[in-house]
């Protein structure tokens, strides 16, 4: 069984390129080592971060993304076990989002990272929305 995790943050002021480029490729190096697979959202002042993989690789992400002092304010949305990854082929990218984006997926549902859906079929669910927005 593998675990999926949702946070979010808050970036550190002066959050430059050449800073976020660092944080993206040591992730990147880690998460290849550890079968952690995922992604990561910033709109130039807030994170969203999605990774997924075996329970040991999750703990140490985790544990690396808490010891971090390049964001704070961080705050779990959700935290599940999967039987399958739902994004096999991420290698952490990091994407630039306007904030618009970022506070739909902070509101979204991740409690149990499902698949939820309103009454139109639209996803309203976290990973349905990231899904969509990652294509």
């Amino acid at each position: 069984m593998l675990r999926a995790v949702a946070y979010r943050s808050v970036a550190v002021a002066g959050m430059d390129a050449a800073r976020l480029e660092r944080i993206v490729h040591g992730a990147q190096r880690f998460n290849r080592m550890a079968g952690v697979t995922g992604a990561m959202l910033f709109d130039g002042a807030r994170f969203l971060q999605y990774v997924e993989g075996p329970d040991d690789g999750i703990e140490g992400a985790i544990g690396r993304i808490t010891a971090s002092d390049e964001h704070s304010r961080l705050h779990v949305m959700g935290d599940a076990r999967i039987d399958t990854r739902r994004f096999p082929a991420w290698d952490m990218s990091c994407l630039m989002q306007p904030n618009t984006v970022l506070d739909r997926l902070f509101v979204a549902h991740w409690g149990s990272l499902d698949h939820a859906l309103d009454e139109a079929g639209n996803p309203v669910g976290g990973v349905l929305l990231l899904r969509r927005l990652m294509g």
